[in-house]
């Protein structure tokens, strides 16, 4: 969404080199030292053999967002702006319709080997969302749909709000249907997966750009708001280092107290316990599972975005 505008502020060569050191650069940090250094702990503490080795965990996406940010910078420089103004959210509903087709094609279509090409995790996503949701946040940005989207009709906002619960609803009861179970209920998981997110995502994000813009956006933010956003895009890159070490410490915790754990061979990382009726692995207890989330859902929270606050102060982040 911001492209267009920096691209005007910077110029061509001041943008690419802004973009290549700050999404390269944390495409490197990440890859290069902070995930090996997650994977060496972790599989030293879990008793897996030790060796250093590129990896990029969840900043593939950090990859692409840069390799399409190259790439409008080179079509902008001889490609005519495109002007319109936003569509009404109704015709960007039938468009995440089209969009949910052309997922569910390439989900289909495209095989396996050819499904992670370039580091991409899935191209029926990079098809489907990725690539068109980029391409319509440079024509918004260009075009100040913002606007449009915080002044959207009272009942237009009710309407996406309405169809994001019910998308919410439909998910609960797939998952429900076998979990819980939940008798009478018959969703077809796989026809399921390969069409919602398209046509969820189109609703659920302006619905959420709509109501953070009206309950959370204050002007001027507050101090709270302001560093969170500030300090985002770095615990993106840092989570996964973080929250690992608080797994370990709740693991640390259930052998303190005599729960045994066992490392699984066949799945690297993954833990359960012995059922001591039969002596075979099992999945640790359902009370246990729940304190372990809730452990390392709330310390991550309390450490990785103070960390991220002052690691941001690197100038690749």
């Amino acid at each position: 969404y911001f492209c267009p505008k920096s691209m005007g502020r910077k110029g061509f060569r001041r943008f690419v080199e802004d973009k290549l050191v700050r999404l390269g650069g944390g495409f490197l940090l990440y890859s290069l030292l902070l995930g090996p250094i997650m994977n060496l702990y972790c599989f030293a503490y879990s008793g897996y053999p030790i060796t250093y080795r590129f990896y990029t965990g969840p900043t593939w996406f950090i990859l692409w967002l840069l390799n399409f940010t190259m790439i409008y910078a080179v079509i902008a420089q001889f490609a005519a702006p495109v002007k319109m103004n936003m569509p009404h959210p109704v015709i960007l509903l039938l468009f995440g319709a089209f969009l949910s087709a052309a997922f569910y094609g390439a989900a289909v279509g495209v095989p396996e080997v050819w499904s992670s090409l370039g580091n991409m995790v899935m191209w029926k996503f990079g098809i489907g969302l990725y690539v068109p949701f980029f391409t319509a946040g440079i024509i918004a940005g260009r075009n100040d749909w913002m606007k449009s989207v915080e002044e959207m009709e009272t009942w237009c906002v009710w309407m996406l709000r309405t169809i994001v619960v019910g998308f919410w609803l439909l998910i609960f009861l797939e998952f429900g249907q076998y979990q819980i179970p939940i008798p009478g209920i018959n969703i077809d998981g796989d026809a399921l997966g390969n069409l919602l997110p398209p046509i969820y995502a189109v609703p659920m994000t302006l619905a959420l750009i709509q109501l953070f813009h009206q309950y959370f956006n204050g002007t001027p933010p507050s101090k709270i708001a302001k560093s969170a956003g500030a300090a985002a895009y770095t615990v993106y890159i840092i989570h996964t280092v973080v929250y690992n070490v608080w797994i370990i410490a709740f693991i640390a915790i259930l052998k303190a107290a005599g729960v045994t754990i066992f490392w699984s061979q066949e799945k690297t990382l993954m833990y359960l316990t012995v059922d001591p009726a039969t002596g075979e692995p099992t999945m640790l207890p359902d009370g246990y599972i729940w304190a372990g989330w809730l452990w390392t859902f709330i310390l991550s929270q309390l450490t990785v975005w103070p960390l991220a606050h002052y690691m941001r102060q690197l100038p690749v982040l």
